[in-house]
């Protein structure tokens, strides 16, 4: 028999977290693109060997995190650290960073947002696969989330762009959001690193070889009391800051956000003791949840839900943000509120930089949510029926359509979405004691249904670095057409990417170069797909027109035989018959070469 050493395994695999050294860079305009080709993004299958892969992208993700962490620095949140409570890096002991700003801060703030993400991703992160894209890392983190935050609250008249890359608040206390950032993906801490990680960053650690399997996780050693699982991340947050009047002042609206499985945590406990998280809360927001009314036991929950809370889900009926897709089956209001099927916005402005001065007694705001309780309780057993629970599928609260995207966490990543739940946040904060949901008008289903179902099918068989949005395509789109589009998209991206390319870099300089040349390639490409569609019919209305009307006087190109005569070249081209022209050209030069070559010397 034979066996192999460990010795003689292969090693590890093994990248450095250095973006540069791993061919990459972040443009002006925050997207991730290679050094090479300064037009394509982050390649995940660069390797035929999984594990190569999965390290190799591990590495880059550090940097990126970083990246992240460096933009939310310059928006006022950093990093605190439990159980500690302090915004240094414990050393040499278990610990979970979550975000928010400084404890001074936080607690002037009236209203603050708490936001739980899915446990799959890492602290402040929605989505990879969006950041590695079109989003970049601002629109696929939390970045641009706390930017519109900022926005919203201060003066119109103020020139500053809060949205440019890197762009922050410089520095300004009074224009840092109060913003905290739960984290319930890494929840694994490793005592030779001194990092909490998430399951991906763990299986990516360093290996004896390539054959070893991945590192053991021990259940005591490598988690971190209080926060052994989202559910005691939750309370633990709840009880150490959002609880703790040193860091939010206990009058302060607190609105939630759930994200995903992160969304069904807070859920679970909340359904556990409302009496004890729930009433902190005054109003929630889910993205893609997937608790059913069945699953709640908790009376005052349900009610608080159909009153207080919305989310937002994949749906084939619309992928408008503001359209009602879902209401609770007997969610009936007896006051005769108007219905709509759409979100409305506030009707007054909210700050959310907005400050408690003075400060209110904690006996006053006790009364305030006792108040606020009871009425939860006598609404919750009036709106009782049995209708309510006959179906074990029914909603929990109203939801809306969360886009086009077959992705769960690409649904928080809509910009436009995100912008319907702070509108759902400010118009609570009109009256934050008596408010409650209207009842929304579900819309039907449309054409459309049919599409977002097949594009809800081809996405899910992709993986999670490849897959991401993917356009609908009108019905009768002809091959030819939709090969226009697709160029003329490139193009688009080449010409955007080489904008956003900085100028003046040594490094960056050759991708620069090879760029430019293939973005006057992709133009001259795109004008023969539009002289061969021109023949075919396959221009849109009015493009066929627009061409005409660039069209010059031809005649100056060689003569080839077409249809028994000999013909200028250009003028075949411009009929529309490239192909036919080239053929004839090519027979052309070789007749040429040939004669070239039997003509003796002089």
């Amino acid at each position: 028999m034979f066996r192999r050493v460990e010795e003689g395994l292969p090693p590890d695999a093994s990248y450095p977290a250095d973006m540069k050294k791993l061919g990459y860079f972040i443009n002006e305009a925050g997207h991730i693109r290679m050094i090479a080709y300064p037009d394509q993004g982050f390649q995940y299958h660069f390797s035929n060997q999984e594990r190569h892969n999965e390290v190799h992208r591990e590495a880059i993700q550090i940097c990126w995190r970083q990246e992240v962490a460096d933009r939310l620095a310059a928006l006022g949140l950093s990093k605190l650290y439990l159980p500690t409570l302090t915004t240094t890096k414990p050393e040499a002991q278990p610990h979970i960073p979550i975000l928010a700003p400084p404890a001074k801060i936080l607690k002037s703030r009236k209203r603050v947002v708490v936001i739980i993400n899915d446990s799959l991703q890492d602290l402040g992160i929605l989505a990879y696969r969006q950041m590695q894209r079109g989003l970049g890392l601002n629109g696929g983190t939390i970045v641009n989330f706390a930017k519109e935050m900022v926005h919203r609250s201060t003066e119109s008249g103020d020139e500053f762009d809060i949205f440019r890359d890197r762009a922050g608040v410089e520095g300004k206390e009074k224009d840092i959001p109060g913003l905290i950032v739960m984290n319930t993906g890494q929840l694994l801490y490793s005592h030779k690193y001194n990092e909490a990680l998430t399951v991906r960053s763990w299986l990516s650690m360093p290996r004896k070889s390539i054959c070893h399997e991945s590192i053991k996780i021990h259940e005591v050693e490598n988690r971190v009391e209080g926060h052994r699982t989202p559910e005691e991340h939750i309370k633990t947050v709840f009880d150490r800051i959002i609880k703790n009047p040193d860091f939010v002042a206990p009058d302060a609206e607190v609105y939630a956000i759930g994200i995903e499985n992160g969304a069904d945590y807070l859920l679970d406990v909340l359904n556990g003791d409302m009496d004890k998280y729930g009433s902190r809360i005054t109003a929630l927001a889910l993205a893609q949840p997937s608790y059913v009314s069945s699953q709640i036991c908790n009376a005052n929950l349900k009610a608080f839900l159909r009153q207080r809370a919305r989310k937002w889900i994949l749906s084939p009926l619309s992928s408008d943000p503001h359209d009602c897709v879902e209401m609770p089956p007997s969610a009936v209001r007896a006051d005769g509120a108007p219905t709509s099927s759409q979100t409305a916005k506030p009707s007054k402005p909210v700050s959310w930089l907005e400050t408690l001065v003075p400060p209110t007694s904690v006996p006053a705001i006790s009364g305030l949510l006792n108040r606020f309780s009871l009425s939860t309780a006598h609404q919750a057993q009036s709106s009782r029926e049995p209708s309510y629970d006959s179906d074990d599928r029914s909603p929990i609260c109203p939801a809306f359509a969360g886009g086009l995207s077959s992705i769960g966490e690409c649904v928080f990543t809509n910009s436009e979405l995100q912008k319907c739940i702070l509108n759902f946040f400010e118009e609570v904060a009109q009256n934050p004691a008596e408010f409650r949901n209207p009842d929304f008008k579900v819309i039907i289903a449309d054409p459309m249904q049919a599409e977002w179902e097949h594009a809800a099918e081809e996405g899910q068989g992709e993986d999670d670095e490849d897959a991401g949005y993917r356009e609908l395509l009108p019905p009768g789109m002809s091959p030819e057409r939709e090969e226009i589009d697709d160029q003329k998209a490139r193009l688009i991206n080449m010409k955007e990417s080489l904008k956003a390319t900085p100028k003046n870099d040594p490094e960056l300089e050759m991708g620069r170069q090879g760029l430019e040349k293939r973005i006057v390639k992709a133009e001259h490409e795109l004008q023969e797909l539009v002289t061969k569609a021109m023949a075919t019919g396959a221009l849109k209305h009015g493009e066929a027109q627009e061409v005409r009307d660039k069209w010059e006087t031809v005649g100056n190109g060689p003569k080839i035989p077409f249809a028994g005569t000999m013909v200028d070249s250009e003028l075949v081209k411009g009929a529309g018959l490239l192909d036919t022209a080239e053929e004839a050209l090519a027979n052309l030069e070789e007749e040429i070469g040939v004669e070239q070559t039997l003509t003796p010397a002089a």
